[in-house]
């Protein structure tokens, strides 16, 4: 017998952090997106962007179970915020990506934690994209960008190995909360 686990993790952050590359290089298939071209100050930073959502999925199966993560990006800019609690309804963790090189959209990304913690409580990872190897801007980011109880995780987005370990440190982290969560049915039963 099989067992099978799925979760929903939201992968959010600033414009162009690195969500559409994170989900494109960790996914089993295509990414399914709403990208659109991008106008005024961004169309100087990118071409395309995100404006509904993103879809890829991450399994891994073994002959006693199998794990699947769906991976849901939501836009960064703070106008599409509509859709974070849309695409947000049910998730199981949140992976916050954060740009190292570009410390000028640290606060917006704290305004992001910020939004998707008053909701729900939910393991977190903060994805430290371009900061692999760099653990002094990963603590940097640490001390800028302050969430309770999440896990910082130094990596490149463009890495499918190093995007898939850093899912899977959200997935311990969700693994964690629901053993957590079962302990205490237990005790009250």
């Amino acid at each position: 017998m099989t067992l099978h686990y799925a979760f929903k993790v939201v992968v959010a952050g600033p414009f162009a952090s690195g969500k559409t590359t994170m989900i494109t290089a960790s996914s089993d298939g295509p990414l399914v997106g709403t990208e659109a071209p991008t106008s005024g100050d961004e169309a100087r930073v990118k071409e395309m962007t995100t404006v509904g959502m993103e879809y890829g999925t991450l399994k891994h199966e073994t002959d006693h179970f199998s794990v699947e993560l769906s991976l849901y990006g939501v836009p960064g800019q703070e106008r599409f915020s509509f859709m974070w609690d849309i695409v947000s309804s049910g998730m199981d963790g949140l992976f916050l990506l954060v740009d190292a090189e570009r410390p000028e959209t640290w606060e917006t990304s704290s305004r992001i934690a910020d939004h998707f913690q008053r909701n729900s409580s939910h393991p977190v990872v903060v994805g430290v994209n371009r900061a692999k190897g760099r653990p002094e801007i990963t603590e940097a980011v640490r001390d800028q960008v302050p969430v309770d109880g999440a896990t910082y995780v130094g990596f490149d987005v463009t890495d499918r190995e190093q995007a898939q370990n850093a899912l899977i440190e959200l997935l311990l982290s969700i693994l964690e909360a629901e053993i957590a969560s079962e302990q205490e049915v237990s005790k009250a039963a």
